[in-house]
């Protein structure tokens, strides 16, 4: 087994050799480019996108910028009319964005290439059979969705040449070691509570009554939605939203106290739990007293009044961070509820839109209160795991996740996926896995509740950290609303999921290869449909197997030529079969069928 682990990280120091000493050529694409704003969405049906479309009245803007307007959420249309450098010509090419904001539609000579999702990430697309290497190309960029302000093309953009795609997908922060994580977050599995929704009550209370179930089931981390008093002016709905926060330093009375809060705590870590409480250090409400007392301390428009982050988050006001004072208040309001309370960490709200100076200065202040605090970032920019975060959401493996499963892509996308996250992360990073949370449809309403377990399954054996949204772990298909009162139906119950998930998450907790061990793919002959990899330490070998995919299969299974291939597989979890035959492995699994083996 030690041997089996030297000669893959042989292998893996060897492709990152590779990698590494592949020449490449660049050609910019910044500078001037064409711009239309699209507030009525009638771009696609006007062509917009073709080489051909009259465009005499767009506006010249530089790239990469925001456009021009910082409070239009809508669609925009950017394009460039370019012709390859001769060097580049008889050279295979890749179209490199540094960065869009949020989500972008690629076209490239009235073809679409490419659909981009995730703000601030790099991404990059081989473009060598579109383009006219002799003749002009027309690039253009649709930015389909923009929820924070101004948008648009705000990272550099160019033509590059490689010889292997992992040149294409490396990053500036791959070769950086990601800051220590506590010790216990290996084993964690985080479990999301919007208090307000959890029970007909909806009180802290509520809470420490269920942690009996709670531990039953496993969960040995609580993140707790924002409790505190949120705000009137402005409010979304009868009840508001939990991120607009009128006081950073009080529980909301609907809650209860700060009695309730601290027995929670108290409970929670009495039964081997940590406490992780959710905060929005980038807004608070416009009834925050902050507004009165500290107009400084928030952004203005060119006519000085204070405005809000967009124009969908109209409840709360955004905070500028330019301002010293600021941070120094809002760092000792991250420090008053670990030092008052004893919380283990935070779940930090839009992390990437508040200045990374910050964060690491409140890492740096929290760790002198409690040296094991875990700060968990909204947000899965690479950079975040050096500037104060140990754990931020794995968005990648979610939207993967959908597009096999409701866009039929083929499943070797997620393998892919988990491929370009080791060259694009910082070595030993942390990322949450997770098929749903308070932002997105309940995953058994999106994806059905077959399809759903078999991608929980996935965020569970995949390397990272699982996370259940509360009532998930039973089946829920409603999603709480944010800004009424809703209350999870815990009656309504399946239990065969229930079942499932605490299966689940018991063979997590007792097997440690699944926690921290060695993540190593495995070829098979249906990789449309099927999904194949290993997890495993020095003392054990874990397989997973999951079809993603509405039909029944049969496949091979190719295993590595060191790892002995008359070892017998036991059964851990799951309904799939293995079986040797010859000198490999058969697979067969139903619909949606998974298993997880251990070898003997």
């Amino acid at each position: 087994m030690k041997r089996t682990a030297a000669v893959l990280l042989f292998g893996a120091i060897l492709l990152n050799i590779m990698c590494g000493l592949s020449s490449h050529k660049i050609q910019s694409l910044n500078g001037v480019w064409l711009f239309r704003y699209d507030p009525e969405r009638r771009g696609d049906e006007a062509g917009y996108f073709r080489p051909d479309f009259p465009r005499n009245d767009w506006q010249k803007v530089r790239i990469p910028a925001f456009w021009d307007d910082p409070r239009y959420d809508g669609l925009g249309w950017y394009c460039l009319n370019f012709q390859i450098a001769y060097s580049l010509r008889k050279k295979p090419l890749a179209l490199v964005f540094d960065a869009v904001d949020d989500y972008a539609i690629i076209y490239l000579n009235g073809k679409k290439i490419y659909e981009h999702r995730g703000a601030g990430i790099d991404f990059y697309i081989p473009v060598t059979p579109y383009l006219k290497p002799d003749t002009e190309n027309c690039l253009v960029v649709r930015i389909i969705e923009d929820t924070g302000g101004a948008g648009g093309i705000n990272g550099k953009v160019c033509l590059k040449s490689y010889t292997d795609e992992c040149e294409l997908y490396r990053t500036e922060y791959s070769n950086s070691h990601a800051l220590p994580a506590p010790q216990w977050l290996d084993r964690a599995v985080i479990y999301e509570i919007f208090p307000r929704a959890f029970t007909a009550r909806g009180d802290l209370k509520s809470i420490i009554a269920a942690l009996p179930d709670l531990e039953k089931l496993g969960i040995n981390c609580l993140w707790v939605m924002p409790i505190f008093p949120i705000g009137e002016q402005n409010r979304k709905g009868h009840w508001g939203s939990p991120y607009a926060s009128r006081d950073y330093f009080l529980i909301d009375p609907r809650l209860g106290t700060n009695h309730d809060f601290q027995q929670l705590v108290n409970a929670a870590h009495a039964r081997g739990m940590r406490v992780i409480l959710d905060i929005a250090c980038n807004h608070c409400a416009w009834d925050n007293r902050l507004l009165k007392e500290h107009p400084e301390w928030f952004t203005t428009d060119a006519a000085g009044n204070i405005i809000t982050p967009n124009d969908d988050w109209a409840d709360v006001a955004d905070f500028n961070y330019s301002n010293p004072a600021l941070s120094a208040y809002m760092w000792s309001v991250l420090e008053y509820w670990v030092r008052n309370f004893n919380i283990d960490g935070y779940r930090l709200d839009v992390a990437e839109l508040v200045p990374d100076d910050f964060w690491m200065t409140a890492l740096k202040r929290l760790q002198r209160l409690k040296p094991d605090v875990l700060m968990l970032a909204e947000g899965e920019h690479p950079r975040l795991h050096l500037k104060g975060f140990h754990l931020t959401y794995a968005w990648n493996t979610r939207r993967t996740l959908y597009r096999i499963i409701k866009q039929n892509a083929s499943a070797e996308q997620l393998l892919m996926t988990l491929e370009r996250e080791q060259y694009r992360y910082p070595q030993g990073a942390r990322r949450m896995r997770f098929i749903e949370n308070h932002d997105e449809e309940r995953a058994v309403s999106l994806f059905g509740r077959q399809a759903s377990q078999t991608a929980a399954v996935l965020c569970f054996t995949l390397p990272g950290i699982p996370m259940l949204y509360a009532g998930q772990e039973i089946g829920v298909s409603i999603k709480p609303s944010l800004f009424e009162k809703s209350t999870i139906d815990w009656q309504d119950r399946d239990s065969g999921i229930s079942d499932f998930y605490a299966d689940l998450i018991h063979l997590r907790q007792n097997t440690p290869a699944l926690q921290t061990g060695e993540f190593l793919p495995l070829k098979n002959s249906q990789p449309d449909a099927l999904v194949t990899f290993l997890r495993y330490n020095s003392d054990e070998i874990i397989m997973v197997v999951a079809n993603l995919k509405e039909k029944p299969i049969k496949a091979q299974l190719e295993l590595p030529p060191n790892l002995p291939i008359n070892r017998s597989w036991k059964l851990l979890l799951g309904d799939a079969r293995v079986r040797k035959q010859g000198d490999t492995l058969t697979i067969k699994c139903q619909a949606w069928e998974w298993a997880i083996f251990k070898s003997d």
